[in-house]
């Protein structure tokens, strides 16, 4: 279970970009396992969802995954700090996120190879090309990128993959014989900018980074 929560929050953070100024996009979510001990879990998952926010300077990731966990992440890229908040079984944490814009891997580091295809589709209006991401540990990603929707999204990624030339509409993978599929159901060219805010909500226990990595985070 924790090698998939962790492969589904490196999904919810892979690098993006859009083109728009501000905007929202909403994407589904289908998990789907042949293992019996993964597929155990899988109507605690059912009802999935994914929401990515974005103005200037300004991103958020609301991430719900069924009945299991809820987590949102804010970037604040000219304050250079984040938030994310967490609420599970009943828990609810709160995380502080320090110095954006130093939390990257080395420029000597080993990163995932991007391969870009021919192969296009529509999804939900914008023309998409397949790309595949490999990570260093052998797993394989499949993306489709919308090169129509640009403009980085900074601090929402675990880790920087070049290459990837505009917003993943749909993407899939598999952990330890769980499928994760996600794909844009919806794209709204406005947003609140209200929902951005650093301010940890009423009800939070606060975790440090440092604490958070000790989680595997």
């Amino acid at each position: 279970m924790r090698q998939l929560l962790l492969s589904i929050l490196f999904l919810a953070t892979v690098g993006a970009s859009v083109a728009q100024t501000k905007g929202q996009i909403s994407y589904s979510m289908d998990f789907s396992s042949d293992n019996p001990d993964m597929a155990m879990a899988l109507p605690m998952m059912q009802g999935s969802t994914m929401e990515l926010c974005f103005m200037p300077e300004k991103s958020k990731v609301d991430l719900v995954m069924g009945t299991f966990m809820k987590m949102s992440t804010v970037i604040d890229v000219k304050a250079d700090q984040g938030l994310m908040l967490m609420e599970m079984m009943g828990n609810k944490t709160a995380t502080e996120l320090k110095k954006i814009s130093t939390a990257k891997p080395a420029e000597d580091q080993a990163g995932p190879k991007v391969e870009t295809t021919s192969e296009t589709k529509d999804i939900i209006g914008f023309k998409c090309t397949k790309t595949i991401v490999r990570d260093t540990d052998g797993g394989e990603i499949i993306i489709w990128v919308a090169k129509d929707l640009k403009a980085a999204l900074q601090g929402q990624q675990q880790f920087t993959a070049k290459g990837i030339d505009g917003t993943p509409l749909e993407f899939s993978t598999e952990k330890n014989g769980m499928k994760i599929h996600f794909i844009a159901t919806k794209f709204t060219g406005n947003v609140d900018k209200k929902i951005f805010s650093l301010k940890i909500p009423e009800g939070y226990t606060v975790m440090t980074e440092e604490e958070l990595k000790n989680l595997g985070m």
